[in-house]
């Protein structure tokens, strides 16, 4: 049985809270759940006879409807009774083509859902790094929580991921497995800072892998591409060892129970990766029981953050093409782009190029859009902000490969947000400033973003819905 919302939201009412109407949803077996909001505060409503929820309620449960009523705080051990009574749990992907939104706020998701459930294309809605983590003050519970928030809020009922980007310590994997994530990103960078090592001091099954491998013919649309032996020895001593982590963090998650897409990042080095780099990865990941879901190499060109793709695009497509046909060759893993966020020029192309076989990830373009409405409803308080993250520009920047300099900001911001907005620097500051000004001002940027939620969604779907309709076209 449903109840009568308007009497639901007339009891709510009393008490400052508005229940979300998207929300309301049939337990399998009796009962139903919605959720409501009061002001930042967030609640998770029960209707049933019996109540699942071990947690005190917040207020005292009443009757309706010949049913009991309650509500329960919006946290972790609501949200795993409630991920046992609905299908909330985030799932391996199950189509060729995906797409990662992350949000840095914890308040984009129903909108990006409204953008993304129009598409032929599975979403991974929570995605986040430990960097993020660490400058946003949450971990990949908060992270999920305030995904499957959205999930409910926008009344999606289908499959979603989550994913647990750029990982580079085994802490860091454990606790994403503890809250269930199905995506892990295994960020090869530090441990490929240590360096390469001796050709003779590499295990025997890397020289096995360079061996089996050397003059293998990989078909591509532009004809045969041979593996070179020279170039796999030196991917052998670039990576071998560096995927060893990656059969451990593997194996920590294969003990657990652990069935999960496994993804290997390499697109933030600063060498392009080969054919042959690739071959090698994926050849030694299969010979080590450890196949990849997906791999983000490094592709020419240069990716910087809230700008558009910049280098030959021909270049890029004819690279997509071929580290396609690699990923073919060996299994048919698919290929992540990174950084994907206003990367136009090349989205279509890169869609194409890869077979339709694809992961692409964004999380910076959906900050944007929320500062983006800050600039036009509040202009003092984009200008405030500027001058904060123009002020902490080298801590802001210290994790992320940018080639933006102090002096290539202006002093001061034009009085039009949008011409203000439009100039690189800015909007590249703004990019990779998020956790600054999240500390030094974030209850005004969360204040104001939720007094204009309706603006802050529209511009999130809109700019997402763009992103899509370049992509998938």
């Amino acid at each position: 049985m449903i109840p009568d919302w308007e009497l639901l939201t007339e009891r709510l009412s009393a008490w400052g809270w508005q229940p979300l109407p998207g929300s309301l949803r049939r337990i399998p077996g009796g009962g139903a759940i919605f959720i409501a909001r009061k002001e930042s505060q967030r609640a998770l409503g029960w209707i049933g006879e019996s109540v699942p929820f071990g947690t005190a309620p917040l207020h005292e449960p009443w009757s309706l409807q010949a049913l009991r009523a309650a509500l329960y705080p919006w946290n972790w051990e609501n949200y795993q009774t409630l991920r046992g009574l609905l299908p909330l749990a985030p799932q391996r992907c199950d189509r060729p083509a995906s797409f990662g939104a992350g949000d840095r706020l914890g308040m984009a998701t129903a909108a990006q859902i409204a953008a993304l459930r129009r598409y032929p294309i599975f979403p991974v809605l929570a995605q986040q790094s430990p960097r993020e983590l660490a400058r946003t003050g949450r971990d990949f519970r908060a992270v999920l929580l305030d995904a499957v928030w959205g999930i409910l809020e926008a009344g999606y009922t289908g499959p979603f991921g989550a994913d647990a980007d750029h990982l580079q310590e085994e802490e860091q994997l454990r606790a994403a497995a503890a809250a269930g994530y199905s995506l892990y990103t295994f960020d090869l960078r530090r441990a490929l800072a240590r360096g390469p090592h001796p050709w003779e001091e590499l295990p025997a099954l890397a020289r096995s892998v360079v061996t089996e491998l050397a003059g293998r013919r990989i078909e591509t649309p532009e004809g045969p591409w041979i593996l070179q032996e020279s170039a796999l020895q030196e991917a052998a001593c670039r990576y071998a060892l560096a995927l060893e982590d990656v059969v451990r963090w593997a194996g920590i998650l294969r003990d657990q129970g652990i069935d999960a897409d496994l993804e290997v990042s390499v697109d933030e080095t600063e060498e392009e990766t080969t054919p042959e780099a690739h071959a090698f990865i994926a050849g030694y990941l299969q010979r080590r029981g450890a196949a990849l879901w997906s791999l983000a190499p490094r592709f020419p060109g240069i990716f910087e953050k809230a700008v558009d793709y910049e280098g030959d695009v021909a270049r890029f497509a004819r690279a997509v093409l071929l580290h396609a046909a690699v990923a073919r060759a060996f299994g048919g893993h698919r290929l992540s782009l990174h950084s994907g966020s206003e990367k136009f020029r090349i989205l279509s192309i890169f869609r194409e190029a890869a077979g339709g076989c694809f992961h692409v990830k964004t999380s910076g373009t959906t900050w944007l859009q929320a500062v983006r409405v800050i600039a036009r409803v509040r202009p003092e308080l984009f200008a405030e902000l500027y001058a904060i993250a123009r002020a902490h520009l080298e801590e802001s920047r210290r994790d992320y490969p940018i080639a933006l300099r102090p002096e290539d900001l202006p002093a001061a911001l034009p009085s039009d947000p949008e011409a203000a907005l439009a100039d690189r620097a800015v909007r590249q500051l703004f990019h990779i400033s998020y956790g600054v000004l999240l500390r030094e001002r974030g209850i005004a940027i969360r204040e104001l973003l939720e007094s204009h939620a309706a603006e802050h969604d529209a511009a999130i779907q809109e700019n997402l819905e763009r992103h899509l309709e370049i992509l998938l076209k």
